[in-house]
């Protein structure tokens, strides 16, 4: 079978019509089949991938990264890798594995407990300031502010107040990557400060000074990093603190506001069972949408030929709702046996590093608007969803009270 019999499909990642049929669509392209060709776009200038939407192949290529390669870029429509690489995400084994090593123990759950009264503490001034407005804007106002404010005072040691026009340009970058070559610069820049403020001060115990001096030639770790790629670097570490968090903020606040008895049933939870509502919310919205991969040699998914070289978009949004793995998968079900299933922060060896701290602000979250007395959308508001490498309201107007 050729690569042209297989079914086809017009999809493009970035297309904002499908912003609010999102679910939909994919819903459709995967009950047709699973595996099909997209002649839509997965470069500003190239077209033609393979668009995977059912969660056993999803996932068979996620934990598969010989078959299904990262080095050619991971991203659902491709930066210019000569522009932009997000490092590690974008490298394959063994490099990927050793920078891995490093960054990993900044976000273990130990070290996410030992942050958590800070996180809450941030929601708790954030919420106050919310309450001041009606409605208020829970996207603009409070998605939009607690991961980056969460990320850059508790592991960057940033105040969020100097760093508005940094997270002006990480939003284009995520919505507009054609824009990427006149981005980059004033991003590049400014992680470029970090680092060498880092260096200047000796500064080794953090994710910033462990950035800094990752594969220098003195620090002896096997690593042979340029000051590019630690720029880079540093770039995913900002960039994978704030995005996906902003946008499940949205969408669960969403999904609370149209249906108070899920918000009746959070403020009856502990926290071990709100810590599983999370997943089953996270499966149900499925923030990011898309992963992109190489094909590393030719292989077959599902009876589907595929060309060492051949582009593969991954659907996680679409994953998350196949019923061949998730019972009445459009439906909220906080006592679903499987909910952790979900693909939401992708799977196998690339799964978000701040999974842990994006899961522990969720709860958090979670739990402030649900013991509020008033949380409703404001009378005739029909939010609107953004499309891009992350999925989201665009505003969510609200009348909040305590």
């Amino acid at each position: 079978m050729t690569q042209q019999q297989q079914r086809s499909v017009h999809f493009d990642p970035l297309d904002p019509s499908l912003a609010e049929p999102y679910h939909r669509v994919s819903a459709q392209i995967r009950q047709e089949c699973p595996v099909a060709f997209s002649d839509g776009h997965w470069s500003p200038d190239k077209t033609g991938f393979w668009l995977v939407t059912g969660y056993p192949e999803t996932d068979e290529i996620a934990r598969d990264p010989r078959r299904f390669i990262n080095g050619e870029g991971a991203t659902p429509v491709q930066f210019d890798l000569d522009v932009v690489r997000l490092i590690p995400l974008e490298n394959d084994e063994p490099m990927h594995k050793q920078m891995r090593l490093k960054l990993n123990p900044f976000f273990t759950s130990a070290v996410i407990d030992k942050v958590e009264d800070g996180v809450r503490r941030i929601i708790d001034e954030i919420l106050d300031e919310c309450l001041w407005q009606d409605p208020c804007d829970m996207v603009a106002h409070f998605a939009t502010i607690l991961p980056p404010r969460a990320y850059f005072e508790l592991f960057l040691h940033q105040q969020l107040d100097d760093v508005h026009h940094i997270l002006e340009a990480v939003d284009i970058m995520q919505t507009q990557p054609e824009r990427a070559t006149e981005i980059t610069p004033v991003l590049f820049e400014w992680c470029a400060q970090l680092l060498t403020a880092a260096r200047d001060e000796g500064r080794t115990s953090d994710i910033i000074g462990t950035v800094a001096y990752m594969g220098l030639e003195e620090s002896q770790d096997g690593l042979a990093l340029t000051e590019s790629e630690r720029i880079q670097m540093m770039y995913l570490m900002i960039v994978a603190g704030i995005d996906t968090t902003q946008s499940a903020l949205g969408c669960m606040f969403h999904e609370l506001a149209i249906n108070p008895s899920l918000r009746a049933q959070i403020r009856d939870m502990d926290d071990t069972k709100l810590a599983y509502a999370v997943e089953e919310l996270l499966r149900y919205v499925s923030p990011v949408t898309l992963a992109g991969r190489t094909v590393g040699e030719d292989t077959e998914v599902a009876g589907c030929p595929m060309a060492k070289g051949s582009r593969v978009n991954l659907s996680w949004i679409a994953a998350n709702r196949d019923p061949r793995v998730f019972a009445d998968p459009d439906k909220i079900d906080f006592e679903r046996p499987n909910a952790r299933r979900h693909v939401a922060f992708g799977a196998g060896i690339h799964l978000c590093i701040g999974n842990n701290l994006a899961r522990r602000e969720l709860r958090l979250a979670l739990r402030a608007v649900s013991g509020l007395s008033r949380f409703e959308l404001a009378s005739g508001e029909m939010p609107e969803y953004r499309a891009g490498f992350t999925r989201g309201p665009i505003s969510l107007p609200m009348h909040l009270a305590r």
